[in-house]
């Protein structure tokens, strides 16, 4: 798997608007780019197929790869041999509480 930058735009875009409304989901009422299509379309990646893992709370990215590893839904996207690109965003809320995103993609 290799890093992509658009894919590190799209996670970026979704940890700041998960901390910038306080809330850990996949679709973001009220956000800017509530759904991963969207954030995807706004990073300007073609995708043929994605995928989303997010976290928040845990205290360093390897605590939130950790809990990633221990979920098999969250193992399967990590592992899937069919996403071959991801992308990666981090950001705290105004509490400091960190949110974790990786998005991963199979471009078109």
């Amino acid at each position: 798997m290799r890093a992509d930058s658009r894919l590190m735009q799209a996670a970026q875009l979704h940890a700041d608007q998960m901390a910038r409304l306080g809330r850990l989901e996949h679709v973001l009422s009220g956000a800017q780019y509530p759904r991963p299509a969207d954030r995807l379309a706004a990073a300007g990646y073609q995708w043929s197929a994605y995928a989303e893992n997010i976290a928040m709370g845990q205290s360093s990215a390897a605590a939130a790869m950790d809990s990633w590893m221990h979920s098999s839904g969250h193992r399967a996207n990590i592992l899937d041999p069919g996403l071959t690109e991801i992308g990666i965003g981090f950001a705290r809320d105004s509490a400091g509480r960190p949110y974790y995103a990786q998005v991963f993609g199979k471009p078109r």
